[in-house]
């Protein structure tokens, strides 16, 4: 008899410690005081987060963002060549993922002068994706910058870019391009600087490179000294463009890329077999010679019409995906 009551208080001890969970557990549920709902992490807005007390409370607990590895550069001197800008940075993320390349697309810009960059041309480039850095005119000793052709004059602003050291690599891109391919080799290239070598009408291997398409290794101390190179008439002669310069200021020092990272639009008239047998691996289609404009000044009358009429296609497809289609013009 003693056996089985000692068996029956076994079977029902775990009875009784289960009831007791479930009444304290609906305790909880009925007396509690309600949890805080859902909130981020991190918020901006104070009027969404009573416990801020400051502005300075708030953003003390914003994350510091991490500049990116490498930068793609571009240059916008005069408002004229902003929408190519536009277009450059669509091709340039059509067919390259920015973070797996952990870099970011950087714009040097020009804003002083009747003809500089608006400030409705910063909404817009910065809306497809350019992070927009703002200098002014470089000065060189002894230089008359009257004396440089108008289409040259700010093209050595570009030098700023040697001083973002902030970047392990950048790649400097003319806007007057347009990408069809992955870049991500060329944040590999090793020394100072690459280039693709140039073309001309009767020319078809430059022993020079075509500074339109650059990858460098920025350097206060070769920013410096390129500076002060500029006011050497061995190095640069005032009807020189920012090219002539860097070719002889790295002279026997840049390595060479392949055609298809500065895919000259030369080629297309006066070298066209080499044209059409490396197309599919262009990566950078540079439109030196003709540049685009308005499709009602070039249909099938241009020399170049067949690149322009495939810068018009993606033109009109940048257009759409941004919403600009009624603001800008097609180009082609």
């Amino acid at each position: 008899m003693a056996a089985q009551l000692t068996q029956g208080k076994r079977l029902l001890l775990p009875g009784i410690v289960t009831f007791a969970i479930a009444i304290y557990a609906l305790w909880l549920l009925v007396y509690s005081p309600p949890s805080p709902a859902w909130q981020p992490k991190y918020i901006r807005d104070r009027s969404l987060n009573p416990n801020v007390t400051s502005e300075a409370d708030d953003f003390s607990r914003l994350p510091a963002r991490r500049t990116p590895r490498y930068a793609i550069s571009s240059s916008v001197m005069t408002a004229r060549f902003a929408q190519y800008a536009m277009m450059l940075a669509y091709t340039l993320q059509k067919h390259n993922d920015l973070a797996a390349l952990d870099a970011e697309l950087i714009l040097l810009v020009r804003t002083d002068g009747k003809d500089a960059v608006t400030p409705q041309n910063i909404t817009r480039l910065e809306s497809v994706g350019w992070k927009i850095m703002v200098e002014k005119d470089l000065d060189f000793e002894n230089v008359d910058k009257n004396q440089i052709r108008p289409y040259h004059r700010y093209n050595l602003n570009k030098l700023y870019l040697w001083s973002y050291t902030q970047y392990e690599r950048i790649v400097f891109i003319d806007a007057d391009t347009l990408c069809k391919n992955s870049i991500a080799e060329l944040f590999q290239q090793p020394g100072e600087i690459a280039g693709s070598p140039d073309v001309w009408w009767d020319i078809l291997t430059d022993t020079r490179f075509n500074s339109g398409v650059i990858t460098f290794r920025p350097s206060i101390e070769e920013f410096q000294s390129m500076v002060k190179a500029v006011s050497d008439p061995k190095m640069h002669k005032p009807n020189d463009a920012d090219q002539a310069f860097l070719n002889a200021y790295y002279k026997y020092r840049f390595h060479a890329l392949p055609y298809k990272y500065n895919y000259n639009i030369v080629m297309y008239q006066h070298h066209r077999n080499t044209w059409d047998k490396f197309w599919n691996e262009a990566v950078i289609v540079h439109f030196t010679t003709k540049k685009p404009m308005p499709t009602k000044f070039c249909r099938k009358g241009c020399n170049e019409w067949e690149p322009s009429e495939w810068y018009s296609m993606l033109c009109k497809e940048m257009l759409a995906f941004y919403g600009y289609e009624s603001e800008l013009p097609l180009l082609g």
